[in-house]
């Protein structure tokens, strides 16, 4: 993980470079706190670039600096990882793979197709005088543009603050190129997969945004698009084997029901292997240093590290802990793994229980939210199904003053450009949760988890059909609604969630890794019929028929109360957020 920078400006106006960049080092410094380096370079009579990188070390034997650059004089800002596909590699940096690559090649788009992972990218092809810049087809990673039109300026960061005005997310769409032979700012996108109707709006938006025309170029993927519609409108047949499920009112006895079906249990189990695959080497590409111990390493120190360098964010619902049991089987069986439960206290309950005689008992009162209920939970259960591992629950108590402090002074800044109610409630639960200060869960003791990576379960509701709007709309408009409805949350996933979490979880000095959205796994749900991914009808009520593939599998792995807990919303989960107020306005407190 690293934070990247980049701003082209005109010879004249080098002072614009410096003030944008500024409003940034520090943001961009606290995601790669191993290494912070910054460059200079003269494109062309036209345009010169600043470029600057922060790295968290995650790869290769050693640190790779960047910005990187080749024999040609091509150079590279890259945050991202390459977990599958012909490019990955255990030995060597990313960084390294992909420069080397787009070295030998005119095409740079031949060299993006054949990356599978998460990132962003700033590319500068010098033969072409040409700056490349995008996400992934998903969009994992962060990446904001700033156009300013009237100094002749762009912008490209990971993180940015407030005062950036006007400053807005790259669209996960495709990728984007500026000629800088041309002496004004000019774009051209080259889309992931065919262009639709939503890109279309994309698009436009962005032309609008920041007043300037954008060429459409050839499409990068020529395969069968990742977001696909299919198998609308099921035969009576292909329902059978759900309609006719015994009703019982115990969920797991219906699991285990289903889980008899041959053609249930072949699909449970494909599922089962793609996560493993997932997980597997998201656990397992990394320094083997947690966040302590790598400062020895990096200064020449001699340790050998067995703290946590693995956290899971831990809710103790569904998504969270069938993650926590397949890293179970890839973490070595020396080490502990973090589970990381964040409770904010209510509003006014300090006055409510204050006269409690029990300090024990005072906190209890004032964090007991949902979350951590069935954190506690589905932590005993771990503790039944994987009995030889360490798990440390962190259970972080954030009161409403560190809430405050915070919200105005650090995470405004990382949510942005962001700014409503929810991306505020979203935002402040996952920056708490992700900083992973707290007590360990019993013995109350204080515990700051030196982990680097952080597993999140996002992205599992997109593909499995995990909220309640998903039963309304079965339930009004049919399969076919409910498909189409699937397919528009995952492809608007990078623009509602993951730029804006990444930003969050990446001020910790930490990777946010996604099992869940492996393009693999992605592939293989998405082309599974509806009803065999979730079956959100009455015969299958809330906690059983939202994310049934999900509940089969964690039963299979032997969950029992967790397979059956029904989907809560972190924001409210952790009562963070307010439910009166309108998530979807504007937040006075940003």
């Amino acid at each position: 993980m690293c934070g990247i920078f980049c701003s082209l400006y005109q010879p004249d106006n080098s002072s614009e470079s410096s003030k944008q960049w500024n409003m940034c080092k520090d943001m961009i410094a606290t995601r790669g706190p191993d290494h912070l380096t910054e460059k200079y370079m003269s494109l062309s009579h036209n345009w010169h670039g600043y470029f600057a990188a922060a790295i968290l070390w995650m790869q290769g034997p050693r640190t790779t600096i960047q910005p990187s650059m080749d024999d040609n004089g091509n150079l590279l800002l890259w945050n991202g990882d390459l977990f599958s596909g012909c490019l990955a590699r255990d030995d060597v940096c990313d960084t390294n793979v992909i420069l080397d690559e787009l070295q030998f090649t005119t095409n740079v788009m031949s060299v993006l197709r054949k990356i599978e992972g998460p990132y962003s990218l700033i590319y500068y092809q010098k033969s072409s005088n040409t700056l490349y810049f995008g996400r992934d087809i998903i969009g994992r990673h962060s990446l904001l543009l700033k156009v300013d039109n009237e100094v002749n300026s762009l912008t490209l960061t990971s993180v940015a603050n407030k005062r950036m005005k006007e400053i807005v997310e790259v669209p996960a769409i495709g990728i984007f190129a500026m000629n800088l032979n041309s002496s004004k700012i000019n774009l051209a996108c080259y889309p992931w997969k065919e262009p639709d109707l939503r890109f279309t709006d994309v698009i436009e938006a962005l032309e609008t945004n920041l007043n300037v025309d954008i060429d459409i170029k050839e499409i990068i993927l020529d395969a069968r698009p990742l977001l696909t519609n299919l198998h609308l409108h099921p035969d009576p047949k292909d329902l059978q084997y759900l309609e006719s499920v015994p009703y019982n009112k115990d969920f797991s006895e219906t699991l285990h029901y289903l889980l008899e079906n041959r053609e249930v249990n072949e699909r449970v189990k494909r599922l089962t292997e793609l996560l493993h695959q997932s997980v597997k080497v998201r656990v397992k590409k990394k320094p083997n240093y947690c966040k302590d111990c790598i400062r020895i390493m990096l200064n020449d120190g001699n340790v050998t590290c067995a703290h946590s360098k693995v956290g899971i964010l831990f809710s103790g619902g569904l998504d969270s802990a069938i993650l926590a049991a397949i890293a179970d089987r890839y973490v070595p069986k020396d080490e502990s793994i973090d589970l990381i439960n964040v409770a904010f206290e209510k509003p006014g309950s300090r006055q409510k229980i204050n006269h409690a005689n029990d300090e024990g008992d005072n906190v209890t009162q004032k964090y007991d939210v949902p979350d951590r209920k069935t954190g506690r939970q589905t932590y005993s259960e771990l503790l039944r199904i994987c009995p030889n591992r360490k798990w440390n629950l962190i259970e972080c108590n954030i009161t409403q003053a560190e809430l405050q402090l915070y919200r105005t002074s650090r995470i405004c800044d990382l949510l942005y450009p962001l700014c409503t109610i929810l991306d505020e409630s979203l935002g402040c639960a996952m920056w708490f949760a992700s900083r992973a200060k707290g007590v360990l869960y019993p013995i109350n003791e204080t515990y700051e988890s030196p982990c680097r990576i952080l597993l999140l379960g996002i992205g599992a509701d997109e593909l499995f059909g995990g909220y309640m709007r998903h039963r309304t709309i079965l339930k009004h408009k049919g399969w076919d609604a409910l498909v189409q409805e699937l397919n528009i949350e995952l492809a608007r996933i990078s623009e509602r969630n993951l730029g804006r979490d990444d930003r969050v979880v990446s001020d910790h000095g930490k990777q946010s890794r996604l099992p869940y959205l492996d393009e693999h796994l992605v592939k293989y749900v998405q082309n599974i019929k509806p009803w065999e991914r979730c079956y959100p009808t009455e015969k299958m009520p809330t906690g059983l028929g939202d994310k049934l593939l999900l509940r089969l599998l964690a039963c299979n792995i032997g969950f029992q109360s967790t397979a059956n807990f029904p989907k809560r919303a972190f924001q409210f989960g952790s009562r963070i957020a307010n439910g009166r107020e309108n998530a979807n306005d504007v937040s006075n407190r940003l």
